[in-house]
């Protein structure tokens, strides 16, 4: 992927990051391969590299990650939009952006909604947007099936577009303006000949040369790269229609979310009396916390009633230590700011509550209970 002044070679799986400045290629990471976002969706955002989806450790991810330039390190976008109002995890999704909104539609992953759906992956047909602004997503609706398994390939950069390429059709996606453009008239015998690596066509674009390059494999000739105009492979788009039919909100919706919303009132109440407590106390427990420790609760206290990660917290921590060293610090920093709070509330209950990232099972998150 790239901008008009530089491009970018990111492992598949996301993690090592490589930057191309006309003449050479230079590694800009201080990281690893990751092995959690194979088929992503990577892209520029305000001059910063972003990434969205993919597969890796056994789970189809729905997480937005950002390449810290200062720390040379992948991190994830916070979002405010709760998990059960967030897309599912999918890989080789269609996915677009425009200013600072990102378009996520049609990919491959697991339907949560179903049970047992984790046992068989499905193509989704649902389309999404996430403001940047607003950290927030919001479904745009439903289309048709336009795709039968992952043996497709995906040209995200075509003339702002989706370029979709299957066995025996060709078309593009445009998710913000809702539409979606076959060419009937394509050389899609062309794509016989052309060689793939597993599910994925040796096909690129070149916005430069208006073409494509593709890697043909001619038998006992080895392989023959050739260039192809886009007039000469695609022609002229033949047919248009809607990609999605917008999201409608019903009674039934709504009736689900009121009852959903009186079941776990009392949850919240509780929590929320908790977190009452503790801010009525807050002059009084920031006396008796050392300087980090009044830094990670500031954090915790902060981003209630959603989690933090442990990474997050480690941050506060001297950049020299090493991970592990953090680690330790940051859990006995955690044990010692509970036994206070405890001490000025005079509680015997826990005050945190801690789990496992659900989109990154290696990351444990933290809020107070």
């Amino acid at each position: 992927f790239q901008d008009n002044s530089s491009g970018y070679l990111m492992h598949n799986s996301g993690g090592v990051i490589y930057k191309f400045d006309g003449s050479n290629f230079n590694r800009i990471d201080d990281s690893f391969e990751f092995n959690t976002q194979y088929q992503s969706f990577p892209f520029l955002y305000k001059g910063s590299i972003y990434n969205f989806g993919g597969y890796g450790l056994f789970t189809f991810k729905n997480i937005i990650t950002y390449f810290n330039k200062s720390k040379r390190e992948t991190e994830l976008v916070y979002v405010k939009t709760p998990i059960s109002k967030n897309p599912f995890g999918r890989k080789k999704m269609f996915a677009q952006l425009d200013g600072d909104k990102l378009f996520i539609g049609s990919g491959y992953g697991y339907d949560n909604d179903i049970s047992e759906g984790y046992k068989e992956a499905k193509i989704f047909g649902d389309y999404w947007i996430f403001d940047f602004i607003s950290k927030e997503w919001k479904k745009l609706g439903n289309g048709k099936p336009l795709i039968e398994d992952e043996k497709y390939s995906l040209i995200y950069d075509f003339n702002g577009k989706n370029l979709v390429i299957t066995a025996d059709k060709i078309f593009t996606i445009d998710i913000k303006n809702n539409k979606i453009d076959y060419y009937e008239n394509a050389n899609v015998d062309l794509l016989k000949s052309n060689k793939k690596d597993a599910v994925r066509n040796l096909i690129t674009y070149n916005k430069y040369k208006n073409g494509f390059y593709l890697v043909l494999d001619k038998p006992n000739l080895g392989n023959k790269l050739l260039f192809v105009s886009v007039d000469e492979f695609l022609g002229k788009p033949t047919r248009s229609e809607s990609l999605y039919s917008e999201e409608n909100n019903s009674i039934i919706y709504y009736c689900l979310f009121g009852l959903l919303c009186s079941v776990s009132v009392f949850f919240i109440t509780k929590r929320k009396n908790i977190f009452k407590k503790i801010s009525s106390k807050r002059k009084e427990i920031n006396l008796i916390l050392n300087e980090e420790e009044t830094q990670i609760f500031n954090l915790i206290f902060e981003r209630y009633p959603n989690y933090i990660s442990f990474p997050e917290l480690m941050d506060v921590f001297e950049p020299h230590l090493n991970y592990e060293s953090r680690k330790k610090k940051l859990r006995h920093s955690l044990y010692q700011i509970e036994d206070k709070i405890i001490g000025v509330l005079k509680s015997k209950n826990k005050i945190f509550i801690e789990r496992k990232n659900k989109q990154d099972l290696r990351i444990k998150e933290i809020s107070i209970r």
